[in-house]
């Protein structure tokens, strides 16, 4: 049986010994499982942490990114469409998963997606385009949802201006 979401992290211990930890998830919410991999504790923690794992906080932007991927416009994509937008949802939600519903019809929220989609474009403008598009989506999927009442991604433009005139050959 392939359990999946498991973290492995080695430590070493006051003592000098080194221990190895296995962990349901990443980060902040990850939860520790008890016993060895492949033992009837280690099965029984890890389906016991599935069980409470955390919900979203209602009112950010974690919330509507959960309830996009639940849905049936990130579930009927094609699936290599919908690797793309997982890859470029995670994205988003490690840098905005805490960010609260209520503050996307201020202007300044704008800004800071602004920002953060320059930050990426710095590596990759594709990239940037593409994750500004994904959020747009999103964000528009929530507005008709009434989810949200505002979607400051709407008319970000395009940063990638390529061109396939050097891939022509006369």
């Amino acid at each position: 049986m392939r359990l999946r979401g498991i973290n492995r992290v080695t430590k070493v211990l006051a003592d000098g010994s080194v221990k190895t930890f296995h962990y349901l998830g990443r980060g902040k919410g990850a939860i520790r499982l008890e016993g060895e991999p492949g033992s009837p504790e280690f099965i029984h923690s890890y389906h016991q942490a599935n069980e409470h794992k955390i919900a979203p906080v209602a009112g950010t932007l974690q919330s509507v990114l959960t309830a996009y991927r639940q849905s049936s416009a990130f579930t009927d994509l094609r699936p290599s469409t919908r690797e793309g937008y997982a890859w470029h949802i995670a994205r988003i939600e490690r840098e905005f998963a805490d960010f609260p519903l209520k503050a996307l019809p201020d202007q300044r929220s704008r800004d800071v997606f602004l920002k953060w989609r320059d930050q990426i474009a710095r590596s990759s403008p594709r990239q940037a385009d593409y994750t500004w598009q994904v959020l747009k989506a999103i964000l528009n999927w929530a507005r008709d949802r009434g989810l949200v009442t505002h979607n400051p991604c709407e008319r970000g433009g395009k940063l990638y201006r390529g061109s396939p005139v050097d891939k022509i050959w006369t």
